[in-house]
Order: C-alpha cells, then structure tokens, then sequence
C-alpha cells in the first residue's frame, strides 16, 4: 500500500476523533451527514483502505471532511491542518499527493491535464 491510502485512512481517523470529541448530536442535516453515519463512513475508510480504489476513497474522505465543515467542526484551515499533520506521521506520498487538497485552495482553477497537456 503507497503512503496515499495510508494518509487518507490517517485522516479518517482524525475526523472520526473530532465527531467524538465534539459529541456532534443529530442535527437538521441530512441522514448522510449525521455523526452515526459519518463514524461508520471514516470506520469503512479505515478498515479498507488497502483494498479500495484510491478514487473512492478521495470521494469518501472528501464526503466526511465537508460533512466537517457543514457541521461547523472545522474550516479550510482546519483541514490543511490535518492534512499537514497525516502527512507528517505518514511521510510524502506519491507524486500526485496534492490531488489530496488541491480542492482547498480556492485559487485552485480544478484543470484537468489529459495526455500530459494542461
């Protein structure tokens, strides 16, 4: 497993702590961004990480961390935060490792490069 899966199942496991420690209650969310229901999606992260596609788990962890900031637990800063911090326990990644939080920076133009082309 490249260091990739293991920094987003890091992550994962940082939003499951804050959803704990925060003792986020149900709330007018959606049944999909309830805590009950964000514990187990950081939990399937966690426990699979090693055998599910990486695309999925971008979808996934990026699902959890805006659920975060729905619920008001962190913001923009507060997820590079974490970012920096996975990356920090579990070393660089591959080279794509910003494709992990190029989606927080707001300057960020989200352009696709097909066939090696900007």
């Amino acid at each position: 497993m490249d260091n990739s899966y293991l920094l987003i199942a890091a992550m994962a496991r940082q939003c499951k702590q804050l959803i704990q420690e925060r003792k986020i209650t149900e709330s007018r969310l959606p049944k999909a961004l309830q805590p009950t229901h964000l514990e187990w999606m950081c939990e399937q992260i966690e426990q699979h990480s090693d055998d599910t596609p990486a695309t999925k788990l971008h979808r996934w962890i990026g699902f959890v961390q805006c659920a975060l900031l729905a619920h008001g637990i962190l913001d923009l800063d507060g997820l590079k935060a974490m970012f920096n911090e996975a990356k920090r326990d579990h070393g660089e990644a591959a080279e794509d490792l910003e494709d992990l939080t190029d989606h927080l920076d707001p300057s960020n133009s989200f352009e696709f490069e097909i066939g090696g082309e900007g």
